[in-house]
Parts: C-alpha cells; structure tokens; sequence
C-alpha cells in the first residue's frame, strides 16, 4: 500500500524531499474523477513533480503544461517530425550534429499511449484504491546507489540504464521506467535544474510503482551488510519512532566493506 511504502522509504533512507507518485489519467472522466487539485496557471511537469516533494499534490493536462517535451514524454501531445528528425536539439546546438540529434531522438521512450492528464502527489497520499503508475525520487547519490541496491538484491544489476541528461524528469524517470517496465535513474537536465532549481548534488530515480515493494525488501535485507553505523543508528531511531523497532534487526559494526581493503600483507596481519 502506497502509504506503507512512503513510511517505509522515509525510516530506510535520508530524504529531503518526498517520494512523489505519478498517477496517468488516460481519459477526461479520469481527470475528472482524480481529487488532486487542477493546475490554475502553467507549469512545467518537473516543478510539479518538486511541489509534490514538499507535500503540495496537484493534477496537469495538456492545457497547463508549460512544457511541450514533458508533454510528448507523458503522452499528452504528439510529437511531431522535427522531434522525430532531431533537428530540433540540432538546431538549439546541444548535440554535434544532426546525426548524433537523430541517435537521441530515436532512443528516445515517449509513453506510447494517449492521456488526458497526469495525477502528481507525494507517494504517500496514495491510497490501496488508487495507486500511481510510477514513483519518482529526487535525492542524493547515496539514497539513489541504496534503491538500486535494493533492487540489485532481488534482480540483479540494473542493466539498461539510460541518460542523456535532457528531458530527465519526464521521460529519463517517468516514461521510461513506464514503458520499460525497469527503474531507470538520471542525472537531471539543465532545464529541469534552472526551472525546478533542484541542488547540484541531487539526481532523480524512477521507478514502477508496482516493483517498489521489491526495491523496498531489498533495501531491509541490505541495510546491515550495505550501510555504515552512523546510518544504521538513524535507521533504529526511526523504526522506534514510527514502532516499527520489532520489524528490523540493525546489527552494528558488521558489514561487507568494513576491514576488507588493504594489502595483501596488511589483511593477512589482521587475521592474526
């Protein structure tokens, strides 16, 4: 349940912001029907997506998104042949050539379908009767290495991650980890970062809302031998706090990395 997970993330990892979820709304009765508040005036999909990360829950459709490469990627707006042609970006001189503006643009996953709007709200105002499609973290490297380890634990290495650092928000975690079906993370794009002003030390993760729940175990199965004791005491303090304490055994001063580097000569004194 979506409200499990939220509290979940929040005692595991570090955050600044929330987790947000993004809920597609493919037809007008959905829109309707969503509860979030509707939009009044423009705003880009990725500054939506940072309002949700500090509580403020809001729905968006084509109308009041201020910016047409989020709409392509959620599937709200055609994309038409000079994105298609890569001339665009060509154009704007952020590739070397057409060629390389080409390779982008092909590689590029849009949400193959039709939607009328999108639902974005902190994970945790979600509900069992209304879960979102896609969950989208924006946070620090080292939260982001600890989900993909928690992934990594029930599946394996996170195989085809692909950035470009443009259209980050939108489509490098939002409509790719949709229509791939896989986490995908990202280093956020300069347009993101002027109209979102999130921190340079921050990066996004999205990740399928419905693997969450495994990203999750995996995160509690690795907590001793992955994270240092400075972390695992935060982590006990805030299974105490949320009574969770019986949940999760923290094991300090045990984990894979401590004692493990050195010399050959250096480990072999140790053993002694």
């Amino acid at each position: 349940m979506p409200e499990h997970d939220a509290l979940w993330l929040d005692i595991l990892l570090d955050f600044r912001r929330k987790p947000v979820g993004i809920r597609f709304l493919l037809t007008e009765a959905d829109y309707a029907s969503s509860k979030a508040p509707e939009l009044t005036g423009g705003m880009p999909y990725c500054t939506a997506v940072k309002w949700a990360g500090e509580g403020r829950s809001c729905k968006m459709d084509a109308a009041h998104g201020a910016c047409s490469a989020a709409s392509r990627a959620l599937g709200m707006a055609e994309i038409g042949e000079e994105v298609h042609s890569g001339s665009r970006h060509a154009k704007l001189g952020v590739y070397e050539n057409l060629g390389v503006s080409r390779s982008i643009a092909k590689d590029m996953v849009y949400c193959a379908h039709k939607c009328y709007g999108v639902e974005i709200m902190p994970l945790e105002a979600y509900d069992e009767a209304n879960k979102p499609d896609v969950v989208v973290i924006v946070t620090t490297p080292h939260n982001a290495m600890r989900l993909i380890q928690g992934y990594a634990y029930h599946r394996g290495q996170l195989k085809e991650i692909k950035m470009s650092g443009m259209c980050a928000v939108c489509q490098e975690c939002t409509s790719y980890p949709f229509e791939k079906n896989m986490p995908n993370i990202s280093m956020l794009c300069s347009g993101t970062r002027c109209v979102a002003q999130w921190a340079k030390d921050e990066l996004g993760v999205g990740i399928p809302y419905h693997q969450l729940g495994l990203v999750i175990s995996g995160l509690k199965k690795t907590v001793n031998p992955m994270e240092a004791n400075e972390d695992k005491q935060r982590i006990a303090q805030r299974l105490a706090a949320a009574g969770q304490s019986d949940a999760l055994e923290i094991v300090f001063s045990h984990n894979y990395f401590t004692g493990a580097y050195g010399t050959p000569e250096q480990l072999a004194r140790r053993k002694k």
